[in-house]
Parts: C-alpha cells; sequence; structure tokens
C-alpha cells in the first residue's frame, strides 16, 4: 500500500466539505453516547453490525430527525462506526488506557470513502464533467481541485479528507502500488545510539545533532499565545489569533517532518544494514519531556522503516536491556556496570582505553546487530574501523539477538 496526501484548493465549496466533517461528529457522538447509555443501563456491548443496523433503520424510519446523515456517503459512515467499534474493542482488549470519547466540532476530524463517493478526472475517460482540468476530484456529487504534487500510480483504495486546524482541507490516498526504489548497494553496516543532546550517534564516531525546531520558536510561539489569549473569547479577533498560534505549530510539524525524511533517506542510502536499540519513547517522554517530543523519535524511526524498505536495506533492533553503554566495544569486552547517566567518557578497567559513552554504545550495538545476520561470503564495511571485516571477526554471542525489519 502507497499513501500520498494532497492539498485541496481554497474555495468557498469546501464547506461542503466541513458540513461533512460535522456529519461524521455527529454520528460518532451519537453512537458513543448509546454505547454508554447501554453500559448504564446493563445492557450488553452493541457490535459493528449491529449498529451499522440500527443506523441505516435510524436514518430511513426518522428522516426528519437524521436526514442529515444521508448527506453523507454510506461507505464513510461505515467507517466512522467501525472506528468507534475498533476504539472500544482495543479497550476491552487492554491495548488502549480508556474508550473512546466524544469529539469536539472544533477539533479537526476526517471522513473516509472506501468503494464509492469519489472519482478522480481521467483524461482517457474524457470530459466526464470535470472540465479540462486532471487536478480534479468528485467527492459526493461535488468537483474539487487539489494540488497534484505528484502522480496517483495503482488502483485507489481509500481517500481520507481531513481538515487541519486552519480550516484548509487535505487529502489522503491510499493505493496498493508498491513504492520500490531500489537503492546501490555501499556495503557498509553501522550502529546508531539514540541520544538527547545528540538525536544519533554513530559507530564511526560521527554525531548527527537535531536541529529542534520546537525550541527555537518558543519565542515566536510565546507572543503569538500571548496575543491570543489578550482577546475576548468566542470574538473574531480570538479567532484569527488562533490561527496565528496554529499556522506556528503548523510550520513546526513541517519542518520537523522534512528533517526527518531527509535524514532518513540519507541513513538509508548510506548503509545496507542499521542496527538500533528498541525505545520505551513515551517513558522517555515522562522523564526529559519536551525535550523528547521536540526530537520526535519514534515518528522518525516509522520513517525510516519505510525508507528501509522502499530501497531494499534492512534494519536490525536490539533489546534495550543490552548494556551496550557499560561495556568495552573493542576487544577487550569488560562490562563496567557503576557508570551513571551523566558520565560522557568513561576508562575501560580491563584494556585502560577511554571511552566516549555515546560512540561506544553504538559500536556494541553494531557488533550485536551484525552478529545476528547469516551474511555468509558477503563483506561489510564495518563503521566503527577503517578496515574492511569479514562477518565471522564480528564475536558472536548466542546470548545476544536482535530483531531484523
Amino acid at each position: 500500500m502507497h499513501t500520498t496526501v494532497y492539498k485541496l484548493f481554497r474555495a468557498p465549496r469546501n464547506r461542503n466539505l466541513k458540513r461533512k466533517t460535522w456529519i461524521a461528529h455527529t454520528i460518532w457522538n451519537y453512537f458513543l453516547g448509546w454505547q454508554r447509555t447501554r453500559y448504564a443501563l446493563g445492557l450488553p456491548y452493541m457490535s459493528f453490525k449491529e449498529m451499522s443496523r440500527e443506523f441505516t433503520m435510524l436514518k430511513n424510519s426518522h428522516p426528519e430527525m437524521f436526514a442529515h446523515w444521508r448527506e453523507l456517503n454510506t461507505w464513510s459512515a461505515r467507517e466512522i462506526l467501525k472506528r468507534l467499534n475498533e476504539g472500544y474493542v482495543r479497550f476491552f482488549k487492554g491495548l488502549a488506557k480508556r474508550p473512546p470519547k466524544f469529539r469536539s466540532w472544533r477539533k479537526p476530524y476526517s471522513f473516509t470513502m472506501c468503494r464509492s463517493g469519489f472519482k478522480f478526472a481521467d483524461p482517457k475517460e474524457g470530459d466526464l464533467g470535470f472540465g479540462v482540468y486532471n487536478d480534479k476530484v468528485r467527492i459526493m456529487k461535488r468537483h474539487y481541485r487539489f494540488h497534484l504534487s505528484r502522480p496517483i500510480l495503482g488502483n485507489i483504495k481509500t481517500v481520507t479528507v481531513k481538515a487541519d486546524a486552519l480550516g484548509d482541507f487535505y487529502m489522503s490516498v491510499v493505493t496498493d502500488h508498491i513504492a520500490t526504489e531500489v537503492a546501490p548497494k555501499t556495503g557498509e553496516a553501522a550502529g546508531y545510539d539514540f541520544g538527547i543532546k545528540t538525536m544519533f550517534t554513530c559507530s564511526d564516531g560521527t554525531q548527527r545533532g537535531s536541529p529542534a525546531f520546537y525550541s527555537t520558536a518558543q519565542l515566536k510561539l510565546k507572543s503569538a499565545q500571548q496575543r491570543q489569549s489578550s482577546k475576548v473569547k468566542g470574538s473574531n479577533n480570538r479567532e484569527r489569533e488562533r490561527k496565528k498560534v496554529a499556522r506556528v505549530h503548523r510550520k513546526i510539524r513541517r519542518q520537523r517532518e522534512n528533517h526527518h525524511w531527509k535524514l532518513a533517506k540519507q541513513l538509508v542510502h548510506q548503509h545496507d544494514i542499521l542496527c538500533l536499540e528498541t525505545l520505551t519513547f513515551e517513558g522517555m517522554k515522562r522523564l526529559w519531556g519536551r525535550k523528547v517530543s521536540d526530537i520526535a523519535p519514534y515518528a522518525f524511526h516509522l520513517k525510516l522503516r519505510h525508507q528501509a524498505k522502499k530501497h531494499g536495506k534492512q534494519l536490525c533492533y536490539i533489546d534495550r536491556f543490552e548494556p551496550s553503554s557499560k561495556t568495552c566495544g573493542f576487544h577487550c569486552g569488560q562490562m563496567d556496570m557503576f557508570i551513571s547517566l551523566d558520565v560522557r567518557e568513561w576508562k575501560c578497567s580491563g584494556c585502560e582505553r577511554k571511552h566516549h559513552r555515546d560512540v561506544n554504545a553504538a559500536i556494541n550495538i553494531l557488533k550485536v546487530g551484525a552478529s545476528t545476520f547469516g551474511l555468509g561470503d558477503v563483506r561489510l564495511a564495518i563503521a566503527s574501523g577503517p578496515c574492511r571485516l569479514r562477518p565471522k571477526s564480528i564475536p558472536h554471542d548466542p546470548h545476544r539477538k536482535a530483531r531484523i525489519h
């Protein structure tokens, strides 16, 4: 599956999409309230099929109350009920901390069209009412133009329309196209250690810092939020200032995403195998707070997985309990347990070699990760040294295992 996001042109007719998102809110809140009422009365939970049947019955038998539900595509309404059911199922299985909650119409929402309700302009099929433009889409009997930043490849499976905090609408198109751009093999492997001061430290000693876009925009964001708080609630001036704050947040998010995509593509093109640690990012957020959120390591790992799969490279994740920082990364292998987090450099008690904490951890991550690959006669240029080593020269420990993606 391949997902591409397009931005719809700003136009007065977009208020129809805004009404569709409002209808999606009403369907979600209505059936969520029904589920809570049944729970309070001791009645069993309504499944997805039961909610779909009740939705059809209410829409047809009470048109005076639920006539607006007819404006939304049937498949879109089913997707809303499916989301609600999945939220409850995750809560029942213990995968979610709380059941689904009511949604405010002020916050952005989305609706998804699966099989019908949309049609893209195709020059091969003629005009079909689209006019001379190829960047048009018909969504529930209305035409909208969008920025065709890249071609739509493959068969379209789903189309999701969503508005952001500024009121701009975006269209997420999912197709069955498998994007593959096999990058040339470099014959290199590297280990990366995640940190707060430096985003990643490579096993060859190079460090890649994070620009910290949120911290850089703190002064501008602070002044915008202060101007918003000084306006009267519910006034047009407050709404105008709210959009300015949202615009700053959107710029921060886009800068971070752009940095992540470029860095992930660069790492994938430099190495054939990348070894990393499995970390609990939520726990790191509770410990370091905004610093971790500004780096957004989990979002970067998702992009790195996507780029590795797209370009035919491999990712290897070792266990986070591996003592990579406390073990001598060279031939000694001595482990010094009494090394606190504030110690950035330490001296091995076995070989008396001085280590940089992050570089040593990256070297150990590479050793543990590379020892799990059955590479055969393939030669790898291990990034921890200038010479090329055969895979068999990496010490293999059967108790150290890693997960390969």
